[in-house]
């Protein structure tokens, strides 16, 4: 039911209608407080609606459920840049870039280390 819930509200996020979308992440994260695709989910959508420091939260939440979660550590890290706090996005940003490269994850993993040559400037 849960998995349900994280679709449908991905679907609205695509769509662009991201308070509905974190309205069925809540609901995902009711049934499963575990559920760290939710929460990340969840602070994507915040995050395209400017509550970036609340985004975070969420994020935080995610990585604490699953230490290895290469997009949660990108999200936060996109939303660290976008407060100004560079050291920290790098940071984040670095994490993720390593965690994609260790998961075979290779297309994600060039688009990092291409943002964080962008924040550095």
């Amino acid at each position: 039911m849960a998995k349900a819930y994280l679709n449908r509200g991905f679907a609205k996020s695509e769509l662009g209608q991201n308070q509905a979308a974190i309205i069925d992440y809540d609901r995902a994260i009711a049934i499963n407080p575990n559920y760290a695709q939710a929460y990340n989910n969840r602070g994507f959508a915040k995050s395209k609606l400017g509550q970036k420091q609340v985004a975070i939260t969420d994020y935080d939440r995610a990585i604490a459920i699953n230490p290895n979660f290469a997009e949660a550590y990108g999200n936060r890290g996109l939303a660290k840049a976008d407060l100004g706090q560079k050291q920290a996005a790098i940071a984040d940003l670095t994490r993720a870039a390593e965690l994609f490269r260790q998961q075979n994850q290779m297309d994600s993993y060039q688009k990092v280390i291409e943002l964080i040559q962008q924040i550095k400037g």
